[in-house]
């Protein structure tokens, strides 16, 4: 049985995407894990098939990135980094919502969506998670505030909308481009994927 053809591009497309997390560029947050979120939730027919594909990616590409540049990873981490991959699947329901729609517009808009809800979520971990704030709205505010500056005084926030609207770009761009080379990725043989 053959594979569909859509289902390999959009998982290379996916996994080419994974591959530039190794590349340190030293700005922080400037990373293509949101936008791999949403062309998956965008581009597979399946919630499944997005969710998989998405998270055992990031799963994979974490994995690798601890063990060769991120040793310094310990077990209170873990409660965190499940609210980290909740925010991601957080995102890949936004891509859902691009199924039927992709256009610059809508890419764009979901992209920020998607990482303002990665923001929130992320952060909602580490207020909950961490010491350092107290547990009231208050400590909520702090926390959320502490989080857009972030690190080395680049701005996490901008880095991250900017990231994912760089990453989003590259990645529905090549795959509209493609589409048009490809007679079986256009919308018309098949809307979408897995």
């Amino acid at each position: 049985m053959a594979l569909n053809p859509r289902i390999l591009i959009v998982t290379a497309l996916v996994l080419i995407a994974a591959l530039i997390r190794f590349v340190d560029d030293g700005l922080v947050n400037v990373a293509p894990v949101g936008a791999i979120a949403l062309f998956g939730g965008a581009c597979f027919r399946s919630r499944r098939a997005a969710l998989g594909v998405t998270l055992a990616t990031m799963l994979l590409s974490d994995s690798m990135l601890y063990l060769t540049r991120y040793r310094d990873w310990t077990d209170d981490r873990m409660v965190p980094t499940l609210f980290v991959y909740l925010a991601f699947a957080t995102v890949v329901m936004v891509g859902r919502l691009l199924k039927d729609r992709r256009s610059v517009g809508t890419i764009a808009l979901a992209s920020v969506a998607g990482s303002m809800s990665f923001f929130l979520i992320s952060n909602l971990a580490a207020w909950a998670f961490y010491p350092d704030y107290s547990k009231d709205f208050s400590g909520l505010l702090q926390c959320y505030l502490a989080a857009i500056p972030f690190y080395r005084g680049q701005s996490a926030l901008l880095n991250t909308l900017l990231g994912d609207l760089l990453f989003n770009g590259l990645l529905f761009g090549s795959y509209a481009l493609l589409e048009q080379r490809v007679a079986a990725l256009r919308p018309e043989s098949s809307p979408v994927v897995g």
